[in-house]
């Protein structure tokens, strides 16, 4: 049995987010010590480091949910690949939102460099955003 600063320790996070994800159900309750400190067992370092690495992955809270429960079940092969295929598509649309983002203020910045900025105009980004 380990502590819960060792657990955070050990997973790379801070107590309070074991304390979240304890309280959001995402982490089963902690056993209790004598004392009434948690206690947790490498069953849960390995979930905690499961829903950390599915974070860095900025996978929703909501679908590791999905997750957690699809790693408790038999762990079909089909429906793990399924649910990170989603992920993925998800990822590719906030990827190229970001690309047409990147495109729409570089052409901002051009026409910002080429017009107004060399002759000391005012500058014409705001007029091209408050159009």
């Amino acid at each position: 049995m380990i502590s819960i600063g060792e657990l955070a320790r050990r997973a790379q996070c801070t107590v309070p987010t074991v304390r979240y994800y304890e309280s959001i159900g995402l982490l089963p309750k902690a056993q209790r010590r004598e004392g009434g400190h948690r206690a947790y067992d490498r069953a849960d370092l390995a979930r905690l480091n499961l829903i950390r690495r599915c974070r860095d992955c900025d996978i929703p809270i909501e679908r590791i949910r999905e997750l957690v429960s699809l790693s408790e079940g038999q762990r079909l092969c089909g429906e793990t690949v399924a649910f990170f295929e989603e992920q993925r598509r998800v990822i590719q649309a906030r990827i190229d939102a970001l690309k047409e983002l990147d495109l729409t203020l570089s052409l901002h910045l051009q026409s910002c460099r080429s017009n107004c900025l060399p002759n000391g105009d005012p500058c014409e980004i705001f007029d091209q955003l408050q159009a």
